[in-house]
């Protein structure tokens, strides 16, 4: 058997590892909580609709994209409700948000990773598995940034890159070895997981991102660093 599954996983972690030293680099630059809320916002909200919702819709069309995004909102919400049970993280507010947001980023990232998979898998031993490598490589900076910006500014090192940066992978490799061996190709199955983590990141960006920003700034500030961000991944998607 080929182990294209694995080499997925790879590029995957890679392309993270590119995003992550990213964020890291705008941590440094850049301490303004509003600022990078703000940022990460537009940055999230330009992934989805310049990329992931068109990449849903083509697969699955209007009605799974809103039974998608529906269980998607229900998911989220018992997830946040969970952490907010369960996990006492930091005795910082600030910090509390930052790990929830990317620990809620790491999931949804993990559950679109793993239809992307599925669809890698199937190229394998073709002359079209290098172009979805390479599309791979360079779709998972971004996500790297978006996953690690607020885990980097919850104080997270190390560690916290190797754990997220193989729980977001692992989905790529079993996906893709799903995919090798089942020659999975329903695409209304794919959209519909791809849907669940489009409605996660959404709402993350929504409750978590946004809400917070304007706490600390003013509402027109936030939208045009909401829209900087938004127009670099613009830019980003358009030049690759």
């Amino acid at each position: 058997m080929s182990i294209g599954w694995m080499i997925g996983a790879i590029v995957s972690a890679f392309g993270i590892s590119i995003g992550c030293g990213l964020a890291w680099v705008l941590k440094h630059i850049q301490r303004g909580f509003a600022f990078i809320y703000a940022l990460c916002m537009g940055m999230i909200i330009g992934l989805l609709f310049f990329e992931m919702i068109p990449e849903s819709m083509e697969l699955g069309g209007w009605i799974t994209f809103v039974i998608g995004v529906g269980i998607g909102g229900l998911l989220f919400q018992y997830i946040h409700k969970l952490m907010g049970k369960i996990t006492i993280i930091t005795d910082n507010h600030q910090k509390d948000i930052f790990v929830r947001s990317g620990v809620l980023l790491t999931i949804s990232i993990a559950i679109h990773n793993f239809p992307v998979g599925i669809a890698l898998g199937s190229t394998v031993g073709t002359e079209t598995e290098n172009i979805m490598l390479t599309t791979l490589l360079l779709h998972n900076i971004p996500e790297g940034i978006i996953i690690f910006t607020p885990l980097l500014l919850a104080g997270f090192g190390i560690f916290s890159w190797l754990l997220f940066t193989t729980l977001v992978s692992i989905p790529i490799a079993a996906g893709s070895l799903l995919g090798q061996l089942f020659e999975i190709e329903s695409s209304y199955l794919l959209a519909f997981i791809l849907n669940i983590a489009i409605s996660i990141i959404f709402m993350v960006a929504v409750k978590e991102l946004s809400g917070e920003a304007v706490k600390h700034s003013s509402v027109i500030s936030c939208l045009a660093i909401g829209g900087l961000g938004l127009g670099i991944i613009y830019l980003y998607l358009n030049l690759i």
